[in-house]
């Protein structure tokens, strides 16, 4: 049972009242008298009048105290809880990767705020969601005991993220009356849905790392990386690196300024094929760990015909560009330089010069206006100097990427399915090209889209979560795709944990959300290998984290949906009245028959 008006316990306070009136007596009536026969019929009475003396005893006294409780039973309006009554209740939990550190803060949290918000209901129906809305739900149920082990398991490694959707989902699951929970390390102003905010987030010392480069120097491959201090105080760890044969090198140790950064370096030993840099562990541990491969991206073989400006321009291309060598046929090549003679015969890939036999002509005024498209974006092509040459003639399927007043000066042109050939529409002996930076980009994206698209093996260094764009064969349940992930442990190889995934169909690709090697491949042919290391150092950064609380506002609509109300409250009302009348009874009877008390005199 429970009161939905506690004021009306107020009304108890005539309890005492009534008790007083009743200590009150009656002035004594003065009768002289002269004789004292009467003295054996008195009994003491106040002499004073009316004045606190004893209390009487009687039938009206217990009247009206009854009446008083029966009023104050009303006024309280007591309600009655109904069996199985549920109170829904959503639970969204911030999945960035910097709660990892805020776990058994949110245990606490749960087992102290959720047992407050059953709203008088018998039990609790449960959901617990993360706020990236792509994971599953983590736990939905009645018991309480349960859902705190849940978050035994839960590992939340997403970058910031709003959690609106979430909260959304949740509210729709608990409706007006249930109750929703919002939980996260960082204090907030404001939140939709009517949510409680509870930040169990404290600052936190952290240093980690966050980025690497690598280097070549006299064929020993060398690394760089950087170590932040996120905190505002000294702090000294320590570091190693150890390759995947289990040699270590010395521990040695390093002090970061609060807020500054420091650099490491040193050389991957030789006939290593993995790597990791161990810092010394502290609470936030994802980015302690740096597992290193050295990247080797994808071979680029490129093969030009016998046009004689194509000798110097292969020159220039294979030397400007990295992993970019020549092919001694045009099958073997995954790129050919032609001219536009070459055109009608293409299978292949292709970049194509207008190669006319016209020298003698006048230079084209007209403005230059690119298209939109991503291979000549933000690009600036107004220092381009071309002759009046005859034109390749454009068909309905090419893609004009630059114009020359109603001259298309380059465009592509689909040659299959997935290959395609960049057309320069003007011979490039007769113009300033070898002098134009937007040229080189433009050449340096195309030939880079042309390596993505390859389908073959090549090693990367990549982020926690990011999105892989790889070149794979028709994925099918014949031909599937199969990523063996190798988490960062302390652990022997032969005790380390080896995560695989099979893909048979479409699917959205991406990096593993923790530290760790992985390699994919489809068949017998490798496709990645890749080392993944944690990046993103806002949810490094503790700075921000703190301790609030942002309440909802609540409404007793719950509390009515659980509850019932007093049943019976009209028969309470017909006995105040009742209680009522007979007290009035009693009182005027005793009145009538009672004689008036008497003070005698003699």
């Amino acid at each position: 049972m429970i009161l939905s008006n506690p004021l009306g316990l107020l009304a108890l306070i005539a309890i005492p009242i009534v008790i007083a009136i009743h200590y009150l007596q009656r002035r004594a009536q003065v009768l002289p008298s002269s004789t004292l026969f009467l003295l054996q019929k008195t009994q003491k009475e106040s002499a004073s009048g009316r004045k606190f003396d004893r209390l009487m005893n009687s039938i009206s006294l217990w009247l009206q105290l009854l009446t008083v409780i029966l009023i104050t039973w009303i006024i309280c309006q007591p309600r009655f809880l109904k069996t199985n009554s549920t109170q829904r209740i959503a639970i969204v939990l911030d999945s960035s990767a910097s709660m990892s550190v805020f776990t058994e803060e949110t245990k606490v949290k749960l087992e102290e705020t959720l047992p407050e918000l059953l709203n008088n209901a018998e039990q609790a129906e449960y959901w617990l969601h993360e706020s990236n809305p792509s994971k599953p739900r983590l736990y939905h149920g009645n018991s309480l005991e349960d859902l705190i082990k849940t978050i035994d398991n839960w590992v939340p490694l997403d970058g910031a993220s709003d959690p609106t959707h979430a909260l959304r989902i949740s509210r729709s699951l608990t409706g007006k009356e249930g109750a929703l929970v919002y939980l996260t390390d960082t204090p907030k102003k404001s939140i939709a849905y009517n949510a409680f905010v509870h930040s169990i987030g404290t600052p936190t010392a952290n240093c980690g790392f966050t980025g690497i480069s690598f280097e070549t120097r006299d064929d020993q491959p060398t690394w760089k990386t950087l170590v932040r201090n996120y905190s505002d105080t000294s702090q000294t760890r320590t570091w190693y690196l150890e390759n995947d044969k289990g040699q270590r090198t010395p521990e040695r140790t390093v002090t970061i300024e609060p807020s500054k950064i420091i650099s490491l370096s040193g050389a991957i030993p030789k006939d290593s094929l993995t790597a990791k840099l161990v810092l010394s562990a502290d609470k936030f541990t994802l980015d302690d760990t740096l597992p290193l491969i050295i990247p080797q991206p994808k071979n680029l073989l490129l093969h030009s015909s016998s046009y004689p400006p194509f000798t110097a321009l292969t020159t220039s291309i294979t030397s400007g560009f990295t992993n970019t060598t020549t092919a001694p046929t045009a099958e073997q090549a995954d790129i050919q330089l032609i001219t536009q003679s070459e055109l009608p015969l293409l299978t292949n890939n292709a970049i194509c010069f207008n190669n006319s036999a016209v020298r003698d002509s006048t230079y084209l005024r007209a403005n230059i206006i690119a298209e939109k498209h991503e291979l000549v974006a933000d690009l600036n092509w107004q220092s381009l100097l071309i002759r009046d040459v005859p034109s390749i003639p454009h068909t309905e399927s090419d893609q004009v990427l630059l114009w020359q007043g109603t001259r298309s000066l380059i465009f592509l042109r689909p040659i299959a399915p997935d290959k395609q050939c960049l057309i320069f529409n003007f011979d490039i002996t007769l113009s300033n090209i070898d002098k134009s930076e937007s040229s080189v980009v433009l050449l340096y994206r195309f030939l880079n889209g042309i390596r993505n698209a390859k389908p073959t093996h090549e090693q990367s260094i990549t982020e926690t979560g990011q999105p892989l764009d790889i070149a794979t064969q028709s994925i099918t349940p014949e031909n599937p795709l199969t990523i063996e992930i190798h988490p960062i442990s302390n652990l022997p190889k032969s005790e380390q944990k080896i995560i695989t995934k099979t893909y048979t169909g479409p699917f959205t690709l991406k990096a593993p959300a923790q530290p760790s090697y992985f390699f994919i491949s489809q068949g017998d042919t490798k496709i990645l290998s890749a080392a993944n290391y944690f990046a993103d150092t806002r949810e490094a950064d503790f700075s921000e984290c703190d301790t609030d609380y942002l309440p909802a506002s609540n409404t007793a609509t719950a509390v009515y949906n659980h509850t019932s109300d007093d049943p019976y409250w009209r028969y309470w009302i017909l006995l105040i009245l009742a209680a009522l009348a007979a007290a009035w009874h009693y009182t005027n009877k005793h009145a009538d028959k009672k004689p008036e008390k008497t003070k005698v005199i003699y």
